[in-house]
C-alpha cells in the first residue's frame, strides 16, 4: 500500500487508480449506509477520494491506515450531504432488490453479504433505522466502518467522550427498538405486560 501511495504521489495514475479501485467499494458501502442514497453515497464517496487524492501528501500513515483515513473522509461529506438536504432513507434489501447494488463481487464489499456477515438481519436493520441520527451514525461508523472511538471523533468533529456516548446511547435505543419489536412479533412469548413477572 504503501508502494501504491509513493507511487500515486509521484504521479503515476496506474497506481492511482489501483488505491481508488481497493478502498472504492468499501468506502462506498460506509457513504450508503450513513446516507441510505446512493446517488448521495454515490457522490460523497466521488467527493472524498478527489479531496484524498488533492491532499495525499498529507496522509500520515502513523496516524492511521490509509483505510481508516478514507472513511474519515467520507463521512465529513456525508455529514456535509445530511447538513444540505433531507435523505430518503431505503432499506439496503431495496437497493439489492433494484439491482442498484455497487458492482463488486468481493464478498465482504456487496451490502447484502455484508449485512449477513454481521448477522444483521432486516428487523435490525429496520430498527437501526429509528435510532436518532448522531447516534445511529457513531454505531454505523463504530460496527460497519471498523473505525476507533478515536477516528469517531476525528470523523464526526466531537470528543471521543462523546463518541462513546453516543454509540452507548444507540446501543440503549437499539435495545428498546429490538425489543418493542420482538413484543409485537407474531406467536413471541418473551414480552410481558403490566408488573408481572
Amino acid at each position: 500500500m504503501k508502494d501504491l501511495i509513493e507511487h500515486a504521489l509521484a504521479g503515476d495514475e496506474a497506481a492511482a487508480r489501483k488505491l481508488h479501485a481497493t478502498h472504492y467499494p468499501a468506502v462506498l458501502r460506509l457513504a450508503y449506509m450513513l446516507l441510505q442514497h446512493l446517488q448521495d453515497a454515490e457522490d460523497a464517496t466521488q467527493d472524498a477520494f478527489v479531496y484524498a487524492f488533492q491532499h495525499l501528501a498529507q496522509y500520515d500513515p502513523e496516524r492511521s491506515a490509509f483505510a481508516t483515513w478514507l472513511k474519515i473522509i467520507v463521512t465529513s461529506r456525508c455529514r456535509d450531504f445530511q447538513r444540505r438536504r433531507r435523505i430518503r432513507w431505503l432499506s439496503l434489501q431495496e437497493l439489492a432488490d433494484a439491482g442498484l447494488e455497487p458492482e463488486d463481487e468481493a464478498p465482504g464489499h456487496r451490502p447484502d453479504v455484508a449485512l449477513e456477515l454481521v448477522g444483521m438481519k432486516q428487523i435490525v436493520w429496520k430498527a437501526l433505522n429509528q435510532v436518532p441520527l448522531k447516534s445511529r451514525q457513531a454505531l454505523i461508523l463504530r460496527y460497519f466502518g471498523g473505525l476507533s472511538y478515536a477516528e469517531m471523533a476525528q470523523a464526526l468533529g466531537c470528543a471521543v467522550s462523546t463518541a462513546k456516548s453516543r454509540v452507548s446511547y444507540g446501543h440503549r435505543a437499539l435495545t428498546r427498538l429490538l425489543e418493542r419489536e420482538a413484543c409485537v412479533e407474531p406467536g413471541y412469548q418473551g414480552c410481558h405486560t403490566g408488573d408481572s413477572p
